[in-house]
């Protein structure tokens, strides 16, 4: 299986679109991962278990029988999120407050769909600093809800 699994990628990375940049690991159950083509080291198979290894260092091991699907092309991490109630309670120049549990972890991406920002809040309503950011425009989600906001 292991082998036939790694005929198959390479059947795959050969046939790509010119135009694809990055690989979508869809996971059941787990939250999806988007990796940059020019990002990805290598993939390689232990067992059941597909380890994925990029430039930056970064490593994610992923149960054969977690992940649903694996695309390559264009992706954003903020696609089809369906909006709920008020998400951010106030944006100051320096933080923005959020109207989330303890626990929640909320991600901040920028208008091109890239991730900048994940953090796990301490407490109810967290305060997060946003002082590391440049100026611009920002979309942060969390618990399926998103909103946008201007770092000023």
């Amino acid at each position: 299986m292991k082998k036939s699994l790694t005929i198959l990628f390479f059947a795959i990375a050969v046939t790509l679109p010119a135009a694809a940049q990055q690989m979508l690991v869809e996971k059941s159950g787990y939250e999806n991962e988007i990796i940059s083509l020019e990002n990805l080291k290598q993939i390689t198979f232990e067992g059941t278990t597909v380890v994925i290894e990029q430039i930056d260092g970064k490593v994610s091991n992923t149960s054969m029988d977690d992940i649903s699907r694996i695309y390559f092309g264009n992706f954003s991490s903020i696609d089809n999120i369906s909006h709920g109630k008020e998400l951010l309670e106030y944006v100051s120049s320096d933080e923005i407050a959020v109207n989330c549990t303890a626990g929640t972890v909320v991600t901040i991406y920028s208008v091109t769909g890239m991730q900048v920002m994940s953090v796990r809040l301490d407490a109810d309503g967290g305060h997060i600093s946003i002082a590391g950011l440049a100026q611009g425009i920002y979309i942060v989600k969390a618990e399926e809800r998103t909103a946008k906001f201007v770092r000023r």
